[in-house]
């Protein structure tokens, strides 16, 4: 297909990292610990997004080693509620936190407890990375295979269109040996002149600005009692 103009188009506002559990010490014997801990062999990471309820509405966002990061489409301070993924199906998490700048475009839910954490892409997305959308679906998520766009003339963070619209926000992983690792968040829809459509996402360099921003180190831990009888350590 030929060049075209690419007019791009935001989608629209949806409407409607962690610490350390302090466990008292048990002396277990290697039969005991087997027995609380067989069946769970390994954490579940196959579902690392989130849906955050901040005061001007919903959005979605990824849980990754950096934090929960979203995009502030409807807040970007104040108090958000955060729905996540934590273990086997179809266990879902939901945890009060805070909005902070997160660096360059994004924003993170800073929260107590831990979340799944997908580790970030070390690297350029190429074209035959397996790259998958995971959409929060409110009790479980749904994957959607998209890939890099290939036309003629169209360049940067931009992905084919999967045959449907994904809600701002929603995370992108490249699948590799089994393990997602994020990529960026869905960050509008673009089209040609000619109609083609697809979908802008914010790639690896709007990762490399958020992680360039200078951080406090070293960090002062700080122990934190909730409500719920669950100590942390920040």
């Amino acid at each position: 297909m030929g060049e075209g103009l690419l007019t791009l188009r935001a989608l629209p506002r949806a409407r409607a990292h962690g610490g350390i559990l302090l466990l008292p010490l048990l002396a277990l014997s290697g039969g005991c610990a087997h027995g609380l801990f067989s069946g769970v062999e390994y954490p579940d990471r196959s579902r690392p997004v989130a849906r955050i309820e901040t005061r001007g509405g919903v959005e979605f966002g990824a849980t990754t080693a950096e934090g929960v990061l979203f995009l502030g489409r409807t807040a970007i301070e104040g108090p958000c509620r955060v729905h996540y993924f934590l273990g086997p199906k179809p266990t879902i998490m939901v945890e009060n936190g805070t909005i902070e700048p997160a660096g360059g475009i994004y924003y993170r839910a800073d929260m107590d407890l831990k979340t799944q954490a997908a580790p970030v892409l070390e690297r350029s997305v190429e074209t035959d990375d397996d790259l998958i959308a995971v959409l929060h679906m409110g009790s479980d998520t749904r994957e959607v295979p998209v890939r890099l766009a290939r036309t003629e003339g169209v360049t940067g963070d931009v992905l084919e269109w999967p045959g449907e619209s994904l809600p701002a926000g929603t995370g992108l992983f490249c699948r590799i040996d089994e393990r997602l690792h994020f990529v960026g968040l869905v960050a509008g829809e673009a089209s040609l002149s000619d109609a083609t459509r697809f979908l802008v996402y914010t790639g690896i360099d709007r990762l490399r600005e958020a992680l360039a921003k200078p951080q406090p180190f070293p960090r002062e831990d700080r122990i934190i009692h909730r409500p719920d009888d669950i100590s942390v350590i920040k």
